[in-house]
């Protein structure tokens, strides 16, 4: 944002924030969104960012395996499709 910057890049940004942290993080987000910037949020915690999203890119090893608008997921749905992923690369299933 200092930079005016059209696109944000934010890897893992809340991974060792307090809840109240966690927080302004995501109103920064929301900032970013209403001044019609993009941002890319990259997080393990689908918990903390399904909100503020658009999205979902599911990225494995660099490869993006899965791509989702919002309308078409619901959090419920993307955590299941995660963890059926997961399962099938650890050879579970």
């Amino acid at each position: 944002m200092h930079f005016d910057a059209d696109l944000i890049i934010l890897d893992e940004p809340t991974v060792s924030l307090s809840v109240k942290e966690v927080q302004k993080v995501l109103q920064f987000v929301e900032k970013i969104r209403a001044s019609g910037r993009a941002c890319v949020y990259i997080s393990h915690n689908i918990g903390h960012v399904y909100d503020i999203s658009d999205r979902f890119v599911i990225i494995d090893r660099g490869m993006v395996v899965a791509n989702f608008s919002k309308e078409e997921m619901s959090l419920a749905k993307l955590d299941e499709f995660l963890l059926r992923f997961a399962s099938k690369k650890r050879g579970d299933e």
